[in-house]
């Protein structure tokens, strides 16, 4: 049991990384399009697609922190950690189809007797 709770650590670190590296990727995009659009002649795009792919950017590492943080707590069975997965759990189940796939994974992970006695 001690190799799938390792794998669900190693899975919502990557998980909450990757949520990162995409706001980095749509915050680009946007400031792309802004630049291209300002020079056809929409001055008025470049501020308003920054603000909007920094909101963008913001959001996804805020909710991507949680992520990492479950992430190295379950990886060194730390009771947080296993609250935490738990809840970054339960949060992502709507978050289709990784998320609800690795939610579910979690939970049979962490919820199991033999995983009970890694965390105490």
């Amino acid at each position: 049991m001690e190799k799938h709770v390792k794998t669900t650590g190693i899975l919502w670190i990557a998980k909450g990384i990757l949520g990162i590296l995409v706001g980095f990727f749509v915050f680009a995009i946007m400031l792309g399009i802004g630049f291209f659009a300002n020079t056809q002649g929409g001055e008025e795009a470049l501020p308003i697609l920054a603000i909007i792919g920094l909101f963008v950017a913001g959001l996804l590492t805020v909710l991507s922190i949680p992520e990492i943080l479950a992430g190295i707590g379950i990886l060194k069975f730390k009771q947080w950690g296993k609250i935490l997965g738990l809840v970054v759990a339960a949060l992502n189940l709507l978050n289709i189809p990784v998320g609800t796939a690795l939610a579910i994974y979690s939970f049979w992970v962490l919820l199991k007797d033999e995983s009970q006695e890694l965390f105490s």
